[in-house]
């Protein structure tokens, strides 16, 4: 079955920035936009991961739309009567296809009805917080609060919101609170606790739920506060048919020298004073497949290690860059950051 709707709602004029694009996705339920011309002439089209392809590619926000969308997308005309076909030809999970004329202006678009698929999440809030000091003395970290609410409720919120229908939460240090407030919480989808006796690093507690009923598996820390499209990591990671997807977040620090640069030979070439360097960083949010989830032994793993074992047996592997805002609760500096914020 398709749905019908007006171009009007995905349009974007292809003087536009990509940042425009961002913006505009992120104020409609639709997961695409159409680039147009004033005259309503279709330039091509752009998805969530049309723009996260193009930040790994270094290409600035700033630059033109054009820049980042697909210039030959899929298309029918007002004669086509074989619709299917045209869908079948489609890789994305979220199917759209513009209408046209034969002077490519857009008529209508038809969506193809998407079933919503029931989600499973795994939160890991066993950490001792170290880094906050005393902060976290008596509260565990995914419980010190922001704007009055938790840092695991701004976490599950945003879950249940995308239809997680099953979360577990893997708990530690102070897991007695932790399990109070979620027993007290009035939780939209089923939560079971994982009490890790010993500290099972941050990959270890999948192993005590890899066989239970479910495909694909998102994993979160519990110390992160992020704005990211959760619809959007699900459809990336389904698309590729990745075993993993890591999300990374961008990351730039000042080198307080000058940097100076010279050729094998010991010869000056340049000098840059106190650089800006720029990298994608682990962000704690991850999307695991059935069979990535299989790897998780009951020892002790961290992350990086599974990844790096994943990696070693070819598994496929994507990356998923987060240009939406996000924070790692860490320290006491980030925290009073995120706290600041949101009184602005």
């Amino acid at each position: 079955m398709y749905k019908k709707i007006s171009h009007k709602l995905v349009k974007i004029d292809s003087n536009k920035t990509i940042r425009d694009a961002m913006e505009a996705l992120n104020s409609i339920e639709e997961r695409f936009l159409l680039v147009m011309t004033k005259d309503k002439k279709l330039l091509g089209t752009v998805t969530d991961g049309d723009i996260r392809r193009a930040m790994l590619k270094g290409i600035s926000i700033s630059n033109k739309v054009a820049l980042c969308m697909n210039k030959k997308p899929i298309t029918s005309n007002t004669e086509d009567k074989n619709l299917s076909f045209l869908f079948s030809k489609m890789k994305s999970t979220f199917k759209f296809l513009p209408v046209i004329n034969n002077e490519k202006k857009v008529l209508s678009i038809l969506l193809e009805d998407q079933k919503k698929v029931e989600r499973t999440a795994l939160i890991l809030a066993g950490g001792f917080g170290k880094r906050l000091g005393s902060i976290t003395k008596k509260t565990p970290k995914p419980l010190l609060k922001i704007d009055s609410k938790p840092i695991l409720e701004i976490i599950l919120k945003k879950l249940e919101a995308a239809n997680y229908k099953k979360i577990y939460v893997a708990t530690h240090y102070l897991h007695q609170r932790i399990e109070k407030f979620l027993k007290s919480r009035k939780s939209l989808a089923d939560i079971d606790i994982i009490y890790e006796p010993i500290p099972l690093g941050t990959a270890g507690s999948i192993s005590e739920i890899k066989n239970k009923n479910f495909n694909d598996l998102t994993v979160l820390n519990g110390d992160i506060v992020s704005e990211i499209n959760l619809d959007a990591l699900n459809q990336f990671h389904l698309e590729k048919k990745y075993d993993l997807t890591l999300t990374v977040a961008h990351y730039s620090y000042t080198i307080p020298f000058g940097v100076v640069e010279f050729d094998k030979n010991f010869k000056y070439k340049s000098l840059s004073e106190k650089p800006i360097k720029k990298h994608f960083i682990m962000s704690g949010i991850y999307c695991l497949s059935k069979k990535a989830c299989k790897l998780a032994t009951k020892n002790y793993l961290d992350m990086p290690d599974l990844i790096d074992h994943a990696n070693k047996l070819g598994y496929k592997i994507g990356i998923f860059p987060i240009y939406e805002y996000w924070n790692d609760i860490g320290t006491s500096k980030s925290l009073t950051f995120e706290k600041n914020r949101l009184k602005k």
